[in-house]
């Protein structure tokens, strides 16, 4: 079959014509792919945001269930000042800086949480982190509950210095503290000065997807 378009002719072959029918079809499957997953994300946002207006609840050491990530809740006990460590390279105010993470040890339980009890900047002692002073006591906590992701990348083998980390998953504090922890990390609503609280906002993601939806369906076009 030839076409022609004013002078110019074009007679397609057998085999690249399969070929281009093929990956035009492999690139609209993958594009309806990834708007299926892009409605899943969305959905999953919708509970992200309607658990974030629930009312809080109280951490207990039953409160493990996975569905209370993004939930205001309220912790009460004793903070655990020998655990608390510094996650380096937070930004803040385009200024690096600290998150300061320590366990709180729940009421009445050998079980504990950890606090992201807020930023600091780095000081003139870096990479030595600043002095934190942890309140004595018994405190009330209240905040949102979060996951620290395990999804980065670390160049050096010295992730972990002392009590200054590059990164903060749940499982590596347990192993290196051998601490009973609930699953999550509660972001502190208030902070005392010298820190800063720190805040998230429940992102699924949608946006990625979307992103890649509209590859796919750009290519297959």
């Amino acid at each position: 079959m030839t076409f022609t378009i004013h002078r110019l002719q074009f007679s397609p072959s057998l085999i690249p014509t399969s070929a281009t029918m093929v990956m035009v079809a492999l690139t609209l499957y993958l594009g309806h792919w990834q708007q299926g997953r892009a409605a899943e994300k969305r959905g999953l946002q919708a509970q992200y945001d309607a658990r974030a207006s629930e009312p809080s609840i109280a951490l207990t050491p039953q409160a493990t269930n996975p569905e209370f990530r993004y939930r205001q809740a309220v912790a009460e006990g004793e903070w655990l000042s020998s655990g608390q460590v510094y996650v380096d390279n937070k930004v803040n105010h385009e200024v690096a800086g600290f998150h300061v993470i320590t366990p709180l040890k729940i009421d009445n339980a050998g079980t504990y949480v950890l606090v992201n009890r807020g930023w600091i900047p780095r000081g003139k002692t870096y990479p030595l982190p600043p002095k934190v002073e942890t309140p004595a006591g018994h405190v009330r906590v209240t905040g949102l509950l979060s996951v620290p992701t395990s999804r980065f990348l670390e160049l050096s083998s010295q992730a972990v210095q002392g009590n200054v980390w590059q990164n903060l998953t749940i499982d590596r504090f347990r192993d290196a503290s051998k601490l009973d922890l609930l699953p999550f990390v509660l972001l502190a609503s208030e902070a005392v000065a010298p820190l800063e609280a720190v805040s998230e906002l429940p992102d699924a993601r949608e946006g990625k997807h979307v992103e890649y939806m509209l590859t796919w369906y750009s290519l297959a076009a």
